[in-house]
């Protein structure tokens, strides 16, 4: 097997591990969360709201106010101490990655923590950056609680009825709730603050290693969660410099790996290795499946669910699917994809 296939091997199972973390930080996040949820309410049910005043509801509401924003202080703050850990991680897995899977001749940077951690700070995914995803989360969870207290008061709601919009129903697993929404969308900045933070690091050390590393290759996930932006990306090619990187969206779960120059590019005669040394480096990118062949490979069902019918028909007519997005990387509409692709919507018959 050829030396990038087999960094990209490594890669992919260090891939589902970063995945399982991301699941265990979301774990404890969560947890911290809910124990402010469960302080809300109690404090919540202390009182009458229905009963008290306009200046004592603006009293209450500060109090709670505090109560989140103690509760996003601490968990940001254990979120900000697992990201600086896996910032130094990342670093040094991906550096020991490179030694490891190239002969001794091959003498690779590594760029100190400090490096990589004010990287992945500096960094913006999304449109933001880390600080802002993180400070954002608590002011949204106390505007919504906020705004659902003051709209039960108006519409003269029971205390009870307010905590059960805030806190949600036992019959639906509490999910139905207000504070629902703050810890599906702590479980989004978490995930896809785990996947910056490792994709920002490799990409410092690959680009600290440019003169070795010759390109970046996008890697997403193969199964029906797939995002249309993720699909089209998947195996594709990008400068050490510049093009994408994940995360591509919230919950972006692609990855990265290093495409190495061969020996001939840079000047080393590998026949010249031991015996036993690993020296098939030929540069060049592995011939592994990419996201539109794994999927022409799965039921016509599997594909309906994944692209909807009407995409799905098109994709089985010819219709590769990084035609679904345009070169932004935004999931393209019906309409445009019609104007766009008109022969494959004739062949699709729709």
């Amino acid at each position: 097997m050829a030396l990038s296939d087999d960094i990209a091997d490594e890669l992919t199972r260090h891939s589902v591990g970063l995945q399982r973390l991301s699941a265990s930080v979301v774990r404890k996040i969560i947890a911290m969360l809910n124990r402010s949820d469960a302080r809300i309410v109690e404090r919540l049910l202390a009182s009458d709201i229905s009963a008290i005043s306009r200046t004592r509801q603006e009293v209450l509401l500060r109090e709670i106010r505090r109560i989140v924003d103690s509760a996003h202080t601490d968990a940001m703050g254990a979120l900000r101490i697992e990201i600086e850990g896996l910032a130094q991680y990342e670093g040094e897995y991906q550096h020991e990655v490179l030694q490891r899977f190239t002969p001794a001749v091959v003498d690779f940077v590594r760029p100190s923590e400090a490096q990589i951690l004010a990287a992945v700070n500096s960094r913006p995914f999304q449109g933001k950056l880390m600080r802002e995803w993180l400070s954002e989360l608590g002011a949204a969870t106390a505007r919504r609680v906020r705004d659902a207290i003051r709209a039960g008061y108006v519409e003269g709601l029971t205390t009870e009825q307010i905590v059960r919009q805030l806190r949600g129903t036992a019959s639906q697993g509490y999910k139905d709730g207000v504070l629902e929404i703050t810890r599906r969308h702590a479980q989004t900045v978490v995930r896809t603050a785990i996947n910056h933070t490792a994709n920002t690091a490799r990409s410092y050390v690959y680009d600290a290693n440019r003169d070795l590393v010759k390109a970046v290759k996008w890697v997403s996930t193969l199964d029906s969660r797939t995002s249309l932006v993720c699909m089209g990306r998947d195996n594709k090619v990008y400068p050490v410099d510049s093009g994408p990187r994940p995360p591509a969206h919230p919950n972006c779960r692609s990855t990265t790996v290093p495409v190495l120059r061969s020996w001939r590019e840079l000047g080393i005669d590998a026949d010249e290795f031991p015996a036993g040394t690993r020296a098939s480096m030929n540069g060049q990118v592995p011939s592994d499946m990419d996201y539109d062949t794994f999927l022409r490979r799965q039921s016509q069902a599997f594909q309906d669910d994944v692209l909807g019918q009407r995409r799905a028909a098109l994709f089985r007519a010819g219709a590769n699917v990084d035609r679904f997005t345009d070169r932004a990387g935004n999931e393209l509409t019906l309409d445009q994809l019609r104007r766009r692709e008109r022969e494959y919507w004739q062949a699709a018959g729709l």
